[in-house]
């Protein structure tokens, strides 16, 4: 089951206000949500989120975490995002043992990296993006997320 954007972004978020110094950018909580959704494709065979990734050019971007946290510009995010559920504006987190495995993993490996360096690593040759723009397509592909990062495992 693939969940919210937003929702999966206030793990990062909960994650980060933990120490009490809010610290991540819109740009780098775009490529953590992204690298947990490529993590997940390759290891579940399913999608962690329910909208695209989109290939702009600054990498890879999903349009409504971009409209939620855009007013944050380069500066720490310090507000969950919110959903409607019945008539309540809620901040939901994703609590599930499959996810948790993985954004434990996320975090352990990308979480110390700067949004720049983040934002690096998706611009390389041979990345989904960088295929996804060459093609001058918009949307980036689910299997080209998942192959991407199934060659992550297999070449370390």
């Amino acid at each position: 089951m693939a969940f919210e954007s937003k929702t999966v972004a206030n793990n990062f978020l909960q994650w980060d206000f933990a120490d009490g110094n809010a610290s991540v950018t819109p740009m780098k909580l775009q490529k953590l949500v992204y690298m947990a959704h490529g993590w997940f494709l390759a290891i579940h065979d399913e999608p962690l989120i329910q909208e695209p990734f989109e290939a702009w050019p600054y990498g890879p971007v999903e349009d409504t975490l971009y409209h939620v946290f855009k007013q944050y510009r380069n500066n720490p995010i310090t507000k969950y995002a919110k959903t409607w559920v019945g008539d309540k504006e809620v901040s939901q987190t994703v609590n599930s043992e499959k996810f948790k495995q993985v954004f434990d993993a996320v975090v352990g490996k990308y979480g110390s990296f700067s949004a720049l360096k983040l934002s690096a690593l998706t611009h390389m040759a041979g990345t989904p993006w960088y295929i996804t723009r060459a093609q001058g397509e918009t949307e980036i592909p689910n299997d080209l997320v998942r192959d991407h990062f199934r060659g992550l495992i297999i070449n370390g």
